[in-house]
């Protein structure tokens, strides 16, 4: 039942927006068959979204607007499909109540039902990673050759989708090594799985840099010139991704917490109870240092995790394996289950109420775009701060095609877009600025520097807070 409780939870909560800034461009790429302009173009994860976007697109004969409903589709089913893997995997490794534990967590994590609902690589990626270590750690078949090459393949594929799914390399030696007994030896096994993800994580950019050189080295730059870098961040990103990491299963650390609790008070009075009930993870403290540690010690350097709790996700069913594995050792009962449910379904509500605010300034800034879309056919020039990524959107898939839009973000320089506003006004293009207070949140200079330019011009309302500003 749960994968199709899953399934509905998903559709009735994905979001009347897209997702965030990134989900804008990857739907121009999908209409447009490009390569993305993060990491080394995410090909699989663009790859399989145009392969199902054409054909949607040619049996149902849809328009390009009609992609944001296709693409979003996809990624909740890819979402219940992650429900239905973990579960075999959680039931490989840990016992069946605790088993059921784990796939109740995954299934209700605040975060995971979001971004199921969102156009983003990171639930995409975590099903591939979770299919790639279900592969790997099943018993042997007639040929665990097999198992091996195509769990390496599925690795490096998950790299295509987003390359943060390096990060979990080492939770899959840990698997080579700490998996049942095989017929080959360890080391064989490594070899093969790591020259078969090799193979998939390589073979794509490499393909991209023979065929274009040049353009492959500065798209590269240009990547790791953007990412927000710097040891007077390291600080402030490591107790963000503590936080996040909390944020991303809270109702299983709190159940844990209690337990925890409630296992010290047992041992005070003498009683131990069920506390060492149920199997061992084999090598469990290596295995947590490697799916959960590591993953989010590497993040620290990424000064982006402060505002995105999206990136601790890849850590996420090895919290929820081994919490849950701690748990069912500490509260063995079915007391203990339905306390467990009961917090996560707790959880799951309060989190969707504190980010109601949230989805309604996201929903609000969609239907201005929409707005805008309708009110400016033609050619013109936007200034519309973090609205840009959505009305290029509509530029890139065609359905405004003569707009263009003055980019807000890490390289904007207000020389620059002085001058590409006179050239503009030079060449008759009309010239919008949108005040949306929503469209200049984290871009407030900018918006001041485009205020005290324009104040002396003449404007014309268009919509509500958007206007045609004349030379």
């Amino acid at each position: 039942m749960l994968p199709a409780i899953a399934f509905f939870l998903y559709l009735s909560g994905c979001a009347t927006f897209l997702g965030q800034w990134d989900s804008y461009d990857y739907l121009k790429q999908i209409v447009s068959h490009q390569l993305s302009a993060l990491g080394f173009g995410r090909p699989a994860f663009l790859g399989y979204n145009i392969l199902l976007w054409e054909i949607a697109k040619s049996i149902f004969h849809l328009g390009p607007l009609q992609v944001e409903v296709v693409i979003m589709l996809g990624t909740i089913v890819i979402g219940v499909i992650g429900v239905v893997l973990f579960r075999q995997l959680a039931r490989q490794l840990l016992s069946p109540s605790a088993a059921r534990l784990a796939v109740l967590a995954f299934a209700i994590s605040p975060m995971y039902a979001i971004y199921s609902g969102f156009i983003m690589t990171e639930v995409p990626m975590l099903v591939a990673l979770i299919a790639a270590a279900l592969i790997l750690w099943k018993p042997d078949g007639r040929y665990p050759v097999v198992n091996e090459i195509v769990s390496g393949l599925i690795f490096g594929l998950a790299v295509g989708i987003r390359e943060q799914a390096i990060t979990m390399g080492a939770a899959y030696l840990w698997i080579l090594w700490s998996r049942p007994e095989r017929r080959k030896s360890r080391i064989g096994s490594t070899i093969i799985f790591g020259l078969a993800a090799a193979v998939a994580t390589l073979a794509p950019v490499v393909a991209f840099y023979f065929l274009d050189p040049a353009g492959f080295i500065e798209h590269t730059r240009v990547w790791l010139h953007a990412i927000p870098m710097g040891h007077l961040q390291v600080l402030n990103n490591i107790q963000a991704s503590l936080l996040w990491t909390l944020a991303i299963c809270p109702a299983s650390w709190l159940a844990l917490a209690i337990a925890g609790f409630l296992r010290r008070r047992k041992r005070a009075e003498g009683s131990p109870g069920n506390l060492i009930a149920g199997p061992s993870i084999p090598n469990g403290v290596w295995g947590f240092v490697s799916a959960v540690a590591l993953p989010v010690i590497m993040l620290w350097r990424d000064a982006d995790v402060q505002i995105h709790p999206r990136y601790l996700l890849v850590a996420m069913p090895g919290v929820l394996i081994f919490s849950s594995h701690i748990y069912d050792r500490w509260i063995a009962s079915r007391k203990g289950l339905l306390f467990w449910a009961a917090a996560h379904v707790l959880m799951f509500g309060l989190a969707i109420m504190v980010l109601h605010p949230y989805f309604q300034n996201q929903a609000q800034k969609m239907q201005s775009a929409r707005a805008i879309r309708d009110a400016v056919p033609g050619e013109a020039l936007l200034i519309a701060g973090n609205y840009s990524p959505m009305l290029d959107y509509y530029r890139g898939i065609g359905v405004r095609p003569k707009w263009q839009i003055l980019w807000s973000g890490w390289d904007w320089n207000p020389a620059a877009a002085e001058n590409t506003i006179q050239k503009a006004w030079a060449d008759q293009i009309p010239v919008y600025l949108s005040e949306d207070p929503l469209g200049w949140r984290y871009f407030e200079t900018e918006y001041l520097h485009f205020h005290l330019f324009m104040k002396n011009h003449r404007r014309e309302p268009i919509t509500s807070r958007f206007y045609r500003i004349y030379p």
